[in-house]
């Protein structure tokens, strides 16, 4: 059930935020899904200092300007 082949099959600019320390995914298995992505306009962004999960669902809503820069970027 990983995720990293079908990664192969995306074919849009992917803006991905993982908690990099995180309790239910190896930073190996996220980069190598970033990796895969065929695409050059891609973003990886590592939440670091922290294992909770949560605090990737938390962190826009506190740190918005990196992904509003990226969506300006990509939308017309």
């Amino acid at each position: 059930m990983s995720p990293i082949e079908y990664a192969k099959n995306v074919h849009v600019a992917t803006f991905i935020i993982q908690v990099h320390d995180g309790a239910l995914t190896k930073p190996s298995d996220v980069q190598q899904i970033f990796d895969n992505i065929p695409v050059n306009d891609n973003k990886l962004v590592w939440i670091e200092g922290t294992t909770r999960r949560w605090d990737g669902y938390n962190y826009f809503p506190e740190h918005p300007k990196q992904m509003i820069e990226w969506f300006d970027t990509h939308t017309g």
